[in-house]
């Protein structure tokens, strides 16, 4: 009991499943002790434990291999600001800030124009030359569930 309490406090500290599924096995383990002999406790612990571990690591694989939320600056408008070392990376303000951009269709567009975001690597946006009638959709707010609609 004491090394699940244990197992279950430094999980907290540190934010990993393995430990919660250490923690849990240890509680089983110390239930059990009422029925089984000691000896087979230990294997029981240690059994448990490599299943358990077995079973959090392949949950966190298939976890991971899930796509995550959509990006919501992905065709938003920009605006040129400057151009960069290359002729297909551009200098562009966006949410209030400078960005660096690269012309993914290989346009070279004015200063002061318009391009499209197609997506973001790291902190780079990929862009498209605007179309001229396109207007930017502005986010939509959240609104939290505690408040009525």
């Amino acid at each position: 009991m004491i090394f699940a309490l244990a197992a279950a406090l430094v999980e907290l500290l540190t934010g990993t499943f393995y430990l919660a599924a250490v923690a849990v096995i240890a509680l089983i383990t110390a239930g059990l002790g009422f029925i089984l002999p000691d000896d087979a406790l230990i294997l029981v612990f240690l059994a448990g434990s490599l299943a358990a571990l077995a079973l959090v690591r392949e949950w966190r694989r298939r976890q991971s291999r899930k796509p995550g939320l959509p990006d919501l600056d992905d065709g938003q408008l920009v605006t040129i600001a400057g151009h960069g070392a290359r002729a297909d990376h551009v200098i562009v303000t966006y949410r209030g800030t400078r960005w660096d951009g690269v012309m993914v269709d290989g346009a070279e567009p004015a200063i002061g124009s318009q391009a499209m975001i197609l997506h973001k690597a790291g902190s780079v946006l990929h862009l498209t030359a605007a179309n001229r009638t396109a207007t930017p959709t502005p986010p939509q707010p959240i609104i939290p569930s505690s408040e009525p609609l």
